[in-house]
């Protein structure tokens, strides 16, 4: 794995972190941006959500903090976890830009939500989706172990 692949592991946990933290924290106000009616207060159960989305986001982070480390002599194990954990992500983030996109189709009060809202907070979602689904699909041998790779056409010498 190369040391950006690391740097970007290390991103995107601080980011998961970050905004996490503000979910489980303040999740009236990050909320309020999104309501349908800005004028009404965040209703207390979807403000209890919100922090239960900020709990899932915080114990996702755990798995992309787990395959930072690289552990020579196990490059294909190191692989197959970092394979795991961002199939798992990218397929979650599919799940919630359909569900946000989905939502945008209703009328707004029926979700409490404006379209703008909806639809922004699944542009949020994109840059992941974009970086997970670029290191399993497009390069996935990004996610192995720097010498691994450099073997590769060679001839070990007996």
């Amino acid at each position: 794995m190369t040391r950006v692949f690391q740097i970007g592991l290390l991103t995107e946990a601080f980011f998961n972190i970050s905004g996490a933290l503000l979910f489980v924290l303040r999740p009236a106000w990050c909320l309020s941006f999104a309501l349908a009616l800005p004028d009404e207060p965040v209703p207390s159960s979807a403000a209890v959500l919100f922090q239960v989305y900020g709990g899932l986001v915080l114990a996702l982070t755990l798995p992309i903090l787990l395959v930072v480390r690289e552990s020579p002599g196990q490059s294909r194990a190191v692989f197959e976890r970092r394979d795991i954990v961002f199939k798992t992500l990218a397929a979650g983030e599919v799940a919630l830009i359909a569900i946000l996109l989905w939502n945008t189709m209703k009328p707004a009060a029926k979700s409490g939500f404006s379209h703008s809202g909806l639809f922004i907070s699944s542009v949020f979602l994109l840059p992941a989706l974009t970086w997970h689904s670029f290191a399993v699909w497009g390069r996935p041998d990004l996610m192995r172990v720097d010498n691994e790779g450099k073997n590769i056409g060679r001839v070990k010498p007996s």
